[in-house]
C-alpha cells in the first residue's frame, strides 16, 4: 500500500510538473478560430489539401507529416505558459500522436479513443511580448493512414498571458469567419475644400506581398472603389465596383430605377452585377500586374446634372499606357469626389497567416475647374476585427514619403486607429491627356 501511495504520488506530481495547476489567469481558446493550415501536403489538388472547416473545426486530410497546423495567440508580457488541449480522435482512428513545437521545444501528446479529452501538452515559454506560435504535426495513427486527432480547444495558462491577450474566444466563435480573414486597414485622404472631380494615385506591391486572396484598394470613393486583385488560382485583375443607392446584398432586388448602368467599358473588360457586401454595377480586367512595379489609377466623378452620377475608372499599366476599365452611372446621387480612400484586404481566412504589404504614393485631386491639388494627409483605420482586438496584426505608416499598410500574418506591429499621416509634398502634377482618355 505504501508503495502505491509513493506511486500515485509521483505521478501527480508529474503532472503538476507539466501543467501549473496552481490558481492562474487561463484563456480558452477555440480550436476553429485561431488555428490554420500553415502547411499542406498538396498546394494544388483541391480535394487533397489539409483545409479547417471554420463552422466545426474539423480538418480535412489530416493524415500525413507534411502537413502542419499553427496556433497563434499574442501576449503583452514575457514569461512561461503551460498548455493543455482536448481532443478526441475521428471515427475510425483509435489513436493518434500529435508533436506541439514552440520557441524550438517540442512536447508529444497521445490521443487515444473517441471521446473529447483534455490532455496536458507541457510548458513553454515567452521570451518576448508578441505572437506566439505554436505548431501542431501529426507523427502518427492507427490504423495506418488514418486521420489524426480532432483537436476541439486549448486552455493557456501561466504567467504569459496575465495580461493582455489578442485571440478569438469561445464567445466569438461564431463570428470567426471574419477574425479568420485577419483585420482590413486602410488609409482615407483628405481632400481639398470644393468640387473635386477626379483622384488619382499609384501603387507598388513589393516583391513576395502579392499574397493570393487579396485586393490592394488603391482608389476609393464614398459610392464605390478601384483596385487590384490576386486571386488564388493565381490570377490577377483591376476591378472597378459601384454601388446601388437601394440597400441589400442581392443584386436581383434592386428596382429598375435604382440600377447602376454601364455607359461604356474598356477592351477585356467584364461587366456584371454583384451582390453580398452591398450590390451594384462591377468590372474588371484580367491584368497580369507585377510585384515591384508602380501602377496608376484615376477615377473620375461627376454629376450628370439630372440627378445621377458618372464613376469613370482608368488604370495605367508599367509602360504608361492609360486604360478605360469602365464607366457607370449611379440613380439619385449627386456628388463630386468624396471619401477619398485605399485598403488592403485578405479575401480568405484560410491565407490570412501570411503577411501582405502595400505602398500608395503620390496622391493628387484635380478640380471641376482643372486644376491640380496635391493631398499629402492621411488617417490610418481598420474594420471591426481590428478593433475588437481579436486580431493585432494592423500596420500603417509614411515610409520613403509612401502611405504605407500592412496586415495579417500575425506580425506583432500595430498601429493605432486614427493615427495621422502627412507625406511631403513633391510638387509635380500628373501629366494626363484628359481628351484621349475620354476617347478610350
Amino acid at each position: 500500500m505504501k508503495l502505491k501511495n509513493l506511486m500515485i504520488a509521483a505521478a501527480l506530481f508529474a503532472l503538476a510538473s507539466c501543467c501549473d495547476k496552481a490558481p492562474q489567469k487561463t484563456i480558452e481558446l477555440p480550436f476553429q478560430g485561431n488555428t490554420y493550415v500553415t502547411q499542406m501536403n498538396d498546394h494544388t489538388n483541391a480535394n487533397a489539401a489539409a483545409v479547417i472547416d471554420t463552422r466545426s473545426g474539423l480538418v480535412r486530410n489530416w493524415n500525413t507529416e507534411d502537413v502542419v497546423l499553427s496556433l497563434y495567440f499574442k501576449t503583452s508580457v514575457v514569461g512561461n505558459f503551460s498548455l493543455n488541449v482536448r481532443a478526441a480522435n475521428p471515427e475510425g482512428t483509435e489513436a493518434s500522436t500529435l508533436a506541439f513545437t514552440c520557441g524550438g521545444k517540442t512536447r508529444k501528446v497521445k490521443v487515444v479513443g473517441n471521446e473529447m479529452t483534455d490532455y496536458c501538452v507541457g510548458k513553454f515559454k515567452v521570451a518576448k511580448p508578441g505572437y506566439v506560435k505554436v505548431d501542431i504535426q501529426g507523427l502518427s495513427a492507427t490504423p495506418e493512414g488514418a486521420q489524426y486527432a480532432r483537436i476541439e480547444k486549448y486552455d493557456v495558462t501561466g504567467s504569459a498571458v496575465a495580461d493582455t491577450c489578442n485571440y478569438v474566444p469561445m464567445a466569438k466563435v461564431k463570428d470567426n469567419y471574419w477574425f479568420r480573414r485577419g483585420p482590413s486597414v486602410h488609409f482615407g485622404y483628405q481632400l481639398p475644400e470644393g468640387d473635386v472631380e477626379y483622384f488619382y494615385t499609384e501603387v507598388m506591391v513589393p516583391e513576395g506581398e502579392d499574397v493570393p486572396s487579396t485586393y490592394f484598394m488603391l482608389t476609393g470613393f464614398a459610392q464605390g472603389y478601384m483596385g487590384i486583385q490576386s486571386h488564388e488560382n493565381g490570377g490577377r485583375s483591376v476591378l472597378f465596383s459601384v454601388w446601388s443607392p437601394y440597400s441589400t446584398d442581392d443584386p436581383r432586388e434592386i428596382p429598375e430605377e435604382d440600377r447602376v448602368v454601364c455607359l461604356r467599358k474598356g477592351a477585356d473588360v467584364t461587366v456584371r452585377d454583384f451582390g453580398n457586401e452591398g450590390s451594384g454595377g462591377q468590372s474588371f480586367s484580367n491584368y497580369a500586374w507585377k510585384t515591384g512595379e508602380t501602377y496608376k489609377t484615376l477615377v473620375q466623378v461627376t454629376p450628370d446634372g439630372k440627378g445621377r452620377t458618372v464613376y469613370t475608372g482608368y488604370f495605367c499599366d508599367e509602360k504608361g499606357e492609360w486604360h478605360l476599365i469602365a464607366s457607370f452611372r449611379r440613380p439619385k446621387t449627386d456628388t463630386w469626389y468624396r471619401g477619398a480612400h485605399s485598403f488592403l484586404e485578405c479575401f480568405n481566412p484560410a491565407t490570412s497567416h501570411r503577411s501582405r504589404e502595400v505602398h500608395f504614393k503620390n496622391q493628387w485631386a484635380r478640380m471641376a475647374d482643372g486644376s491640380w491639388i496635391e493631398v499629402t494627409k492621411g488617417t490610418f483605420t481598420c474594420d471591426g476585427t481590428g478593433l475588437s482586438g481579436m486580431r493585432g496584426d494592423k500596420y500603417g505608416a509614411l515610409v520613403d514619403n509612401e502611405f504605407v499598410l500592412k496586415n495579417c500574418g500575425f506580425f506583432d506591429e500595430s498601429e493605432e486607429y486614427g493615427a495621422k499621416f502627412e507625406r511631403e509634398a513633391n510638387g509635380v502634377a500628373p501629366e494626363i491627356d484628359f481628351e484621349a482618355l475620354k476617347a478610350l
